[in-house]
């Protein structure tokens, strides 16, 4: 091909190909290109947007730039359609010789609807900030039967691949092996992380700038948005685990993104507005504890009402922590144990520390009571807790 092709070569060559490995190439006659020529497919398209079809539950995949980079598949899956039935009859005998029981165990649902839940679990992942629940919005009908060349639906990626999916198992295995359980809750975990952050964020451009049309977020506002993200976490958990067998490195990061929501609040015990420059009009008998997060999460939350949520009326984070089994925080200790000091120090009143504390330190002693319990071989000391508690780290195994 000419240089003058070459535009062509990159772009590519009609609507049922697109060009690979494009190279340039000097000959006596002078330069040409030469290139490769790839029938588009959506798994192949899908495992190059993850990186790999067997992604590392602990990679942090970054749902903002996987739906970036999957605008590149609009055009592919377009073309790609009216060969699929080759394409998926080709599948078909290459998953009826696989024999992996474990990939087998993954494999489609019996009835639509329960497939389709399951397809919109894993198209979330395309969406930059949306949980599962909110994405399968968009998604509540299951879509009928139909040839796969009906099931094309023009710019819109996310449409088209949930009918394929839901209605053709082959097409829902080959994607399940690509977004895999581990993927979509690493996905799922990351964005909830966000969503506590982005809270944190809010507080502070709140009391530096004041209210705003799009920001009222004061301290009361701010530990509801906390206390629902920790229930949804918790929740998320559940879920998951219940359902489905997911990689050690994926069910610690809920313990850890707990871990850092507590530890966040607890380095924010200060009065907020003691510094601002703008008139907030409040009354003087204002609660102390509106001015203070950690005050109003921790050491002295308010009482809701027994018709409230009860992630409203729970000890914020501890008590989700408490019912995690221990294997998946003890990696956690040493911070929790730092933390718990830290309550202690901002505690004026020893025989009277908050909640948290008591539950905290009551998770950390039953975890430590068999961690170190004495062998036939050699007792080791276990640690207290409190003023008595040994300075040196220790390490948990």
């Amino acid at each position: 091909m000419s240089p003058s092709s070459a535009g062509r070569a990159t772009s590519g060559i009609r609507a049922d190909f697109f060009v690979d490995r494009v190279r340039r190439h000097e000959s006596e006659r002078g330069a040409y290109f030469a290139f490769q020529l790839n029938r588009p497919w959506l798994f192949d398209g899908l495992n190059a947007l993850l990186n790999t079809a067997t992604a590392s539950a602990a990679e942090a995949l970054d749902p903002a730039d996987i739906q970036t980079r999957a605008s590149a598949l609009y055009g592919l899956i377009g073309s790609q359609l009216p060969l699929l039935p080759t394409a998926l009859n080709a599948t078909r005998d290459e998953l009826a010789s696989d024999s992996d029981d474990a990939v087998e165990a993954i494999f489609s649902p019996t009835f639509p609807d329960v497939r389709a839940e399951q397809v919109r679990d894993m198209l979330s992942v395309f969406d930059p900030t949306s949980l599962p629940d909110e994405f399968g919005q968009r998604f509540t009908t299951v879509p009928p039967d139909g040839l796969p060349q009906n099931f094309y639906v023009a710019e819109n990626l996310a449409a088209t691949i949930y009918h394929l999916a839901v209605r053709d198992e082959t097409v829902f295995k080959r994607l399940r092996r690509v977004i895999t359980h581990d993927v979509c809750a690493t996905v799922h975990f990351s964005k909830l992380r966000a969503r506590a952050r982005e809270a944190f964020g809010k507080l502070d451009n709140y009391v530096e700038n004041g209210p705003s049309p799009s920001n009222n977020q004061d301290i009361p506002r701010t530990a509801r948005v906390l206390r629902s993200v920790v229930d949804q976490i918790s929740q998320a958990r559940s879920l998951r685990t219940s359902n489905d067998i997911l990689n050690l490195d994926v069910i610690t990061k809920v313990p850890e993104m707990l871990t850092e929501i507590f530890q966040e609040v607890c380095n924010r015990n200060e009065d907020v507005y003691y510094r601002i420059d703008w008139d907030r009009g409040v009354r003087d008998d204002e609660p102390a504890r509106n001015r203070n997060l950690y005050a109003y999460l921790i050491d002295d939350p308010p009482r809701f009402s027994s018709s409230s949520p009860r992630w409203m009326q729970e000890t914020f984070v501890i008590d989700r922590l408490r019912q995690i089994p221990a294997n998946e925080w003890r990696h956690l200790i040493e911070i929790l144990t730092n933390m718990l000091d830290q309550i202690r120090e901002y505690t004026p009143d020893e025989d009277h520390p908050p909640l948290a504390y008591t539950k905290l330190e009551s998770m950390i002693q039953e975890y430590t009571a068999e961690a170190f319990e004495p062998s036939s071989s050699s007792v080791q000391r276990r640690p207290t807790l409190g003023d008595q508690r040994e300075s040196q780290r220790r390490r948990f195994e």
